[in-house]
């Protein structure tokens, strides 16, 4: 797949992955209530995948199929093929 993330929303992946990781692991250690249990194991699945394949990879399978991309483009030089150039 074609990187889609770009560094701002790879930083912020990269702080909130572990995050939700580690309250997924909260939750399975000290379950409150039934209705809490599914929770933990989402959210510790939904950390890991920022973590593992957004913020290492830069691929977001989620921002593909919305058509999202996130990264800088590199623009051209102008008078290089870029729209100065164009228009002279």
């Amino acid at each position: 797949m074609k990187e889609n993330v770009g560094s701002f929303d790879r930083l912020a992946r990269a702080v909130l992955g572990p995050a939700l990781f580690a309250l997924g692991g909260a939750y399975a250690l000290r379950p409150r209530s039934p209705r809490r249990a599914p929770v933990a194991p989402a959210l510790a699945m939904v950390g890991g995948a920022l973590i593992a394949e957004t913020a290492i990879t830069r691929v977001c399978p989620v921002n593909a199929l919305l058509g999202i991309d996130t990264r800088r483009r590199a623009r051209a030089p102008l008078g290089r093929g870029g729209a100065a150039g164009a228009l002279t």
